[in-house]
């Protein structure tokens, strides 16, 4: 589990408050179903064995087929997306073939009319709870989140006019929405004028969508701004970053080792044994000493470093191994 503080931890209590908790029920055991979004989602703010502790004793991915389970009832934590619902709806389509007990249906976003609509095609009462929970960006590190659009870049600043730029803006502004709201925060947004709108023109969609969030009655009184502030820039602000070579001991790291989805691997005993995975996350303390500082820095202190991580025991081959290999690769580089 990753620690009480930051980013992480805070999306982590609010999914397990919003959804392991809203639907538990003591001694009972529940399905966990995912999709690709909420696959990478819970995956950075949670282990398995915190989902174990809160009562869920499979994860299964939604798209892949999947055996049924008619004793036990499933949680569906999905993006509203088509596909998604889609899935569901065939795991509930008729009497004869439920894969479920019944289905608690948690959207990591706004869900469209017309999406709730097609849950109505579902067995009568197999669907015992639907609702929005509003995450819909990727807790990266404590202070650090990505959003989920992809082609974000091209499409704010392509000179083809068949790019949709409206809705990428629309997307990024509601994601950052839920990142204000999971944070429980009504910001001031500013923004940097020109030389283009985007920064002004997404500052005005993300005014408009706290707004239409936050309202509390039927005479659209807003909860009041907090004290924080959101500040929207874009790449002309600091448009050397793109050309300079970043030199901090993460950015060197994932430069120079085959490192996926901050997984790198290792063996224990030589080119013969089996290989081993480590996981480069803030539940390493090291890692997290070590990553946003000067790669000349960490440098000097890696034979200290390999010393204290070995004197420790805990968990120490593989994060030997891997500060050895850093070191000899930033070397050779």
């Amino acid at each position: 589990m990753t620690t009480d503080n930051g980013l992480k931890y805070t999306v982590w209590h609010k999914i397990k408050t919003e959804i392991l908790d809203d639907c538990r029920k003591e001694g009972e055991w529940k399905i966990l179903l995912l999709d690709q979004f909420t696959t990478k989602l819970l995956t950075s703010c949670c282990k398995m064995t915190d989902l174990l502790q809160e009562g869920i004793t499979v994860v299964e991915d939604i798209y892949k087929e999947r055996q049924p389970v008619a004793d036990l009832k499933a949680i569906y934590f999905i993006s509203p997306i088509e596909k998604s619902v889609d899935h569901v709806v065939k795991d509930f389509e008729s009497k004869s073939s439920c894969k479920y007990k019944a289905a608690y249906i948690y959207f990591s976003d706004a869900c469209p009319d017309s999406l709730f609509n097609k849950l109505k095609a579902c067995q009568p009462k197999t669907i015992k709870r639907c609702k929005e929970i509003n995450i819909s960006f990727y807790p990266k590190e404590s202070q650090v989140f990505l959003l989920n659009v992809p082609n974000a870049f091209h499409m704010l600043y392509s000179p083809d006019k068949s790019v949709d730029k409206e809705a990428a803006m629309q997307s990024i502004a509601q994601q950052i929405v839920t990142l204000c709201a999971t944070l429980d925060e009504n910001p001031g947004v500013r923004y940097k004028r020109e030389p283009l709108d985007n920064a002004e023109d997404l500052a005005s969609l993300v005014e408009e969508k706290l707004v239409q969030y936050y309202k509390t009655d039927e005479k659209n009184q807003c909860k009041e701004k907090s004290q924080s502030q959101l500040l929207i820039l874009d790449r002309g602000f600091d448009p050397l970053s793109t050309v300079l070579h970043e030199l901090t001991f993460q950015a060197m790291v994932y430069d120079v080792l085959p490192i996926e989805d901050d997984v790198y691997k290792y063996k224990p005993d030589g080119s013969a044994s089996k290989e081993k995975e480590g996981r480069l996350d803030e539940s390493d303390e090291v890692w997290v000493k070590i990553r946003h500082r000067h790669i000349a820095v960490v440098l000097e202190e890696i034979p200290k470093l390999v010393k204290e991580i070995s004197s420790s025991k805990k968990e120490s081959e593989g994060k030997v191994r891997f500060m050895l290999r850093v070191c000899a690769e930033l070397y050779l580089h």
